[in-house]
């Protein structure tokens, strides 16, 4: 079993890595980068997921306007992650968007996103001054595959951003939101028939409490899509 992970380049891939070996001690994992400009390697990989990271550059969602509000922003990886975004789809992988990851999906799809959630009067989304992630409560929506997932209608989770999704892509559907009405997870709107897509705003691999269910359920209903995956391939 081999998971494709978009590689941060920095410390933080760890936190990724260690999240997986709790559940799947034994997988191996393959970074994919736009450095190493190493797409290919996807073949390889039983499942995705997309880290998180910088902004995505405004121009692949028609607002070129907002460049005064995005941060740390590298478009030769915005290429690079849609390019693997539609080569997963093609294959037909299980796939897992986290915060950046989630974006970049839907845009990828042709989505939107809201450049800048302060000066839409939205706070309580980034990191403390400290540097911490926040802690707030989302609201599953009853009926998706999410809830069926963590279990339950309202759960609090970690919070560690400044953009968020707008405009859904098509064939999306929103699974949850923050209590100011803010996207916080994604999937397919009609799921019945395609593979695993788990897209959430919050960081589960770095949660201090694993068993939270949208930590640990997250990642084992992941794993366990890639295992079978695999196993009819």
């Amino acid at each position: 079993m081999n998971i494709g992970i978009t590689d941060t380049r920095n410390k933080k891939i760890d936190n990724y890595i260690g999240w997986i070996r709790k559940v799947a001690r034994n997988a191996d994992v393959t970074l994919l980068s736009h450095e190493a400009k190493n797409a290919k390697e996807l073949k390889n990989c039983d499942g995705l997921i997309l880290t998180g990271g910088g902004d995505i550059h405004p121009r692949f969602y028609g607002r070129e306007d907002c460049l005064k509000f995005v941060k740390g922003v590298k478009e030769t990886r915005d290429e690079f992650e849609m390019k693997l975004v539609r080569s997963a789809l093609k294959s037909g992988m299980p796939i897992l968007g986290i915060c950046r990851g989630m974006q970049v999906f839907n845009v990828a799809l042709g989505g939107s996103m809201i450049p800048d959630l302060a000066t839409e009067g939205h706070k309580g989304h980034a990191k403390t001054k400290e540097g911490k992630d926040r802690r707030h409560v989302v609201e599953v929506e009853k009926g998706t595959n999410l809830h069926w997932i963590v279990e339950t209608s309202k759960a609090e989770t970690n919070s560690a951003h400044h953009q968020a999704v707008d405009r859904i892509a098509e064939g999306l559907r929103v699974t949850a939101k923050s209590r100011d009405g803010i996207v916080e997870g994604l999937e397919w709107q009609h799921a019945e028939a395609r593979p695993f897509l788990q897209l959430v705003q919050w960081h589960p691999e770095r949660m201090e409490d694993f068993s939270n269910p949208c930590s640990k359920n997250l990642l084992e209903h992941f794993m366990l899509s890639v295992v079978a995956g695999s196993e009819h391939s």
